[in-house]
C-alpha cells in the first residue's frame, strides 16, 4: 500500500462526500448527526443539486511551503459565474455513462442544448510562472450559451497575442460549436475507448463503501444553520475495512512500518467542511485542509520505501488548501446571453487549425 494510493484514496473519498447530487441521495454525509438534523442537510443537499439554475462566487488558495523556494507555490483562485439548465446526475447514471461511451457523448451533447454558464477567473500565479502573464493574474471570461462555448481572447496575457494572431484567432470573444464538435469527434472519442472500457458495478458499490467508511469517521457540530464537520484521517486510514479495500487496490500485501507511520502521522492533518443552509437549500460550503511538515515527511518516506525511485528533494514544510463556494438565487432565473458579433467556429474550423499549427511546427 503506497503512499500515492492513500492519497488516492483520500482524494475518493472526500470528493464524494463533497458532491451535493451524488451524496444527497443517502445519508452517509451525515456522520454522527441526529435524525432531524442528518434530514435538514441532505433536503439542502437534494434541493440545490436539483435548483437547476442560480449564481456564486468562489475562493481558493492553494498554498505549498518549503525551505526551498523552488519547490514552494501558492496559487489564489477567484470567480464568480452563474448557470441555468442543470440538470441532476446520480451515481447512477455516471457509471453507466463510464461504461458506455456513446451514451455519454449522447448524453453531453443533450445536457448542452439546454445548459447556459458564465464563469470568470482570477488565478494568481506562484512566482515561477508569473512570467507567463507578465506578473499579472490570470483572467479567463468564459460562456457557453446554446451549446456554443466562448472565451474572451483580450483578457488573456499579451505574451500569447503573437500566437493568437499566427492563427487568426480574433482578439476579442470567440466560440466553439461544441455540439457540432463532440457530435463529429464522437466516432474518434467512442473508438478509442469503447475496446477498454467495459460496463461495470463494481465503482457503484466501492463508492457506497467509501461512503459508509467515511461517515464512521465524520464528526459534526451544528451552531444554527452552519454545520462544521471534521475527519480523523488516521483512524479512517487504520480501519480494517479501508484498508482491505486498498489492499485489494495494490499488489503490496503487508503494511511497512514506513506505511503505517504515514497513517498515524495523518492525526496532524485538519480535514474540515463547512456547510451553511439558506432556508432549505446550500447557501455555502467551505472546505479547509492542513497537512503539516510532519505528516508529509511521513508519507515521503512511506512512498521512498514502497517505491523504486529515490526522493531526490524535501517533502513540503506544509500544505493548506481553502475552499469557499457561495450560491445565490438558486432556482431564480438567469441571463445569460452570448457576446454580439462573436464569430463561432465548427469542428472542421478547429481542425483545420490544428493540422495548421502542426504543418508550419515541423
Amino acid at each position: 500500500m503506497k503512499s500515492r494510493l492513500l492519497a488516492l484514496c483520500m482524494m475518493f473519498v472526500l470528493i464524494a462526500a463533497l458532491v451535493p447530487g451524488v451524496m444527497a441521495q443517502d445519508t452517509t454525509i451525515c456522520g454522527n448527526l441526529s435524525a432531524d438534523d442528518c434530514t435538514a442537510l441532505t433536503t439542502a443537499f437534494t434541493n440545490t443539486g436539483a435548483a437547476g439554475s442560480g449564481a456564486f462566487t468562489l475562493s481558493s488558495t492553494i498554498d505549498i511551503q518549503s525551505d526551498d523556494p523552488s519547490q514552494a507555490a501558492k496559487v489564489d483562485i477567484n470567480a464568480d459565474g452563474k448557470f441555468s439548465g442543470v440538470k441532476p446526475m446520480s451515481m447512477t447514471d455516471m457509471t453507466a455513462m463510464g461504461a458506455d461511451p456513446a451514451a455519454a457523448l449522447q448524453k453531453a451533447t443533450e445536457g448542452l442544448k439546454g445548459f447556459s454558464g458564465e464563469l470568470n477567473l482570477t488565478i494568481g500565479l506562484p512566482t515561477s510562472a508569473a512570467s507567463m502573464t507578465g506578473g499579472e493574474p490570470l483572467t479567463l471570461n468564459l460562456l457557453l450559451v446554446d451549446g456554443v462555448g466562448y472565451i474572451d481572447f483580450s483578457k488573456l496575457p499579451a505574451t500569447i497575442t503573437p500566437m493568437l494572431q499566427a492563427y487568426k484567432i480574433p482578439t476579442g470573444w470567440a466560440g466553439l460549436d461544441l455540439i457540432d464538435t463532440i457530435t463529429n469527434a464522437g466516432g474518434m472519442l467512442t473508438g478509442m475507448t469503447g475496446s477498454t472500457t467495459t460496463p461495470s458495478t463494481s465503482s457503484t458499490e466501492d463508492m457506497a463503501k467509501a461512503q459508509a467508511l467515511f461517515a464512521k469517521y465524520l464528526v459534526y457540530t451544528r451552531d444554527g444553520d452552519t454545520f462544521t464537520g471534521s475527519v480523523d484521517l488516521a483512524g479512517l486510514f487504520k480501519d480494517p475495512d479501508f484498508q482491505a479495500m486498498m489492499k485489494t487496490a495494490d499488489t503490496s500485501k503487508e503494511i511497512t512500518a514506513e506505511e503505517q507511520a504515514a497513517m498515524d502521522s495523518l492525526a496532524d492533518a485538519k480535514f474540515e467542511v463547512v456547510f451553511t443552509l439558506a432556508g432549505d437549500k446550500l447557501g455555502e460550503i467551505k472546505l479547509n485542509v492542513e497537512v503539516p511538515g510532519s505528516t508529509l515527511t511521513a508519507l515521503a518516506a512511506a512512498n521512498a520505501s514502497s517505491d523504486s525511485t529515490d526522493a531526490t528533494s524535501a517533502p513540503p514544510t506544509a500544505v493548506n488548501v481553502s475552499f469557499d463556494l457561495k450560491y445565490s438565487g438558486l432556482g431564480e432565473a438567469q441571463t445569460i446571453a452570448a457576446p454580439a458579433g462573436a464569430p463561432v467556429a465548427k469542428f472542421a474550423d478547429l481542425m483545420a487549425l490544428m493540422q495548421g499549427g502542426m504543418s508550419s511546427s515541423g
